[in-house]
């Protein structure tokens, strides 16, 4: 009927997708609002995460570095430990000799280099592939004679030992001027320079096992005289150097250690003969 309330069927269909129209943009304006503030978060989110993760990575080499140092305090209280513990094994093995009649100071220099060797060579930190030797010599006329010593396990039985005379070598140049001779790397044109061999006591394999030297003087008497001279020498470079400011750097205090237990012994033996 015209005019009445019922609309017609054609005037409902509109009406529905007129709803469903704008119903429509409802929802995508709703979802679009979604999708932004989800993607503005999601790149807040992302950037946190890779400040989080640099962080992290921050923390991670800061724990690695600690751990490094307390890794290196570590093994230096080993070695320091070592350095105590080699000078009172030899003062022991001294102590015991000084009760032999027949000891002499030779015999009881070899004897604490045996006893402290574990020690010595923890405390210098000699690794299991170098090729090292400690020495001791003493003032016998115009030249300096071995008189103990102790090598690394690989290496051949000991040839005659040599002979130093003031001067000659790393070994004579301590005993001229009487002070220690640090030697970093032996193989430099300046070093090969200052301490010179003769070229009857040089030998094929010293530029290979002499690359790091320590030669540190005995002295004894007041006024102190050169008693005789210990050296240590390694296939290793830098082994042996001059670092005063560095008391992780104990090789060279090593050999002044059996240098000062060798004087020890000499003086004492020295006495008892009086």
């Amino acid at each position: 009927m015209e005019g009445g309330l019922i609309p017609s069927a054609g005037t409902g269909i509109l009406t529905v997708k007129g709803l469903c129209v704008w119903a429509g943009v409802f929802l995508v304006f709703v979802g679009g609002m979604l999708l932004f503030f989800i993607q503005d978060e999601a790149t807040e989110l992302l950037a946190r995460a890779a400040a989080l993760e640099g962080e992290a990575q921050t923390f991670l080499d800061e724990r690695d570095k600690f751990m490094s140092q307390i890794e290196g305090l570590f093994a230096l209280d080993q070695k320091r430990l070592a350095l105590i513990d080699a000078n009172r094994s030899m003062r022991e093995t001294l102590e015991q000799s000084l009760l032999i009649p027949a000891a002499d100071a030779h015999e009881t220099t070899q004897a604490m280099l045996e006893n402290a060797k574990r020690l010595v060579l923890m405390s210098i930190g000699f690794g299991i592939d170098e090729e090292w030797a400690i020495s001791v010599f003493k003032v016998n006329g115009d030249e300096l004679v071995r008189i103990a010593a102790m090598r690394a396990g690989q290496l051949p039985p000991p040839a005659l030992a040599r002979t130093w005379k003031e001067n000659e070598g790393f070994v004579g140049r301590a005993w001229a001027t009487e002070q220690p001779v640090i030697v970093p790397d032996g193989t430099v044109t300046d070093v090969l320079d200052q301490f010179t061999v003769p070229q009857e006591k040089r030998r094929e394999y010293d530029a290979a096992r002499y690359r790091s030297m320590a030669a540190v003087p005995i002295r004894t008497g007041d006024p102190a005289q050169i008693w005789g001279v210990v050296a240590a020498s390694t296939s290793c470079p830098g082994r042996f150097r001059r670092d005063p400011g560095n008391k992780q750097v104990q090789a060279v205090d090593t050999v002044r250690l059996i240098a000062r237990m060798t004087g020890l012994a000499a003086v004492a033996f020295a006495r008892s003969e009086v």
